[in-house]
């Protein structure tokens, strides 16, 4: 078995580490996040902390329509 380059096997990582940040900017769960990408739960805790480490902004964007407003019923 021959291993992977590291070169490709390091993009491969990075694509997922932005995906992973993407997809909670979007509001998805830790669980869901994992599961759409296929890896586990503590894979995506863990890439979301680095990215906090790094200073990315994990803010969640609003769901179209949705209103956060406090007091309103």
């Amino acid at each position: 078995m021959v291993a992977e380059e590291r070169g490709a096997y390091e993009g491969r990582s990075r694509q997922r580490r932005d995906r992973i940040v993407e997809l909670h900017r979007q509001g998805l769960k830790g669980y869901e996040i994992a599961r759409e990408l296929n890896v586990s739960a503590g894979l995506v805790s863990t890439r979301l902390k680095e990215a906090r480490s790094a200073g990315a902004d994990l803010t969640r964007y609003a769901a179209a329509g949705e209103s956060h407003e406090q007091g309103q019923v």
